[in-house]
């Protein structure tokens, strides 16, 4: 978290007026979001989830640039255990990403690609039992890539999408057949893959 908040303030001294232009403004979006497992013993279908929060973004040279945003952020996850205390669940995050642009044209009008790491930080209980036998880890610090591209509108308003590609996991969780003694427990760990769709409005 500490190196998170100095690659931030170094962000920010960075895009300081007389170096190069910087925005502020907020933005916010939807998360179209769905929970993959390393092993087939889940089913997740897709849901939608949230985030909101101010944002800055500094221009350097050649269309480059540099942003960042402070978020909080809502997954919805669906487990596909019909008849389990652990059918679905929300994840709230602290979610900061930060990413290299490339923009062409004036901001009246241009098109823009932006790339790198998120990192999100789980504000809910890190372990979860349910009654039927059902244990879940959650991780607090987790680490993804975010790919997207969109446009620039009437220097303003920011349009766009991303796609998040996880890097570390989630969680875990685990459960066995409390029928059957026998029974082995089953492990699996937990990842996101998610679209964002993304609107932003700068003062």
């Amino acid at each position: 978290m500490k190196r998170l908040v100095t690659l931030i303030m170094a962000i920010v001294a960075f895009s300081a007026p007389g170096f190069c232009d910087v925005d502020f403004g907020v933005e916010g979006g939807a998360i179209i979001n769905k929970m993959k497992f390393n092993k087939n013993v889940f089913q997740s279908d897709n849901r939608a989830g949230f985030f909101i929060g101010p944002k800055l973004k500094s221009s350097l040279v050649l269309g480059f640039g540099l942003d960042a945003a402070l978020l909080y952020s809502q997954r919805s996850t669906e487990f596909g255990l019909e008849d389990s205390d652990l059918h679905s669940k929300d994840f709230s995050y602290i979610t900061v990403p930060v990413n290299i642009r490339w923009q062409l044209g004036s901001d009246r009008f241009a098109p823009y690609i932006a790339t790198g790491p998120q990192w999100d930080f789980y504000i809910g209980n890190s372990k979860l039992n349910t009654s039927d036998g059902i244990k879940a880890t959650f991780e607090h610090n987790v680490i993804s890539w975010n790919i997207g591209a969109g446009l620039m509108l009437l220097d303003h308003v920011q349009i766009g999408f991303s796609w998040n590609l996880p890097i570390t996991d989630r969680g875990n969780i685990s459960f066995k057949d409390l029928a059957d003694e026998a029974a082995e427990t089953v492990k699996a760990k937990m990842k996101n893959k998610e679209w964002n769709i993304r609107v932003n409005y700068y003062f």
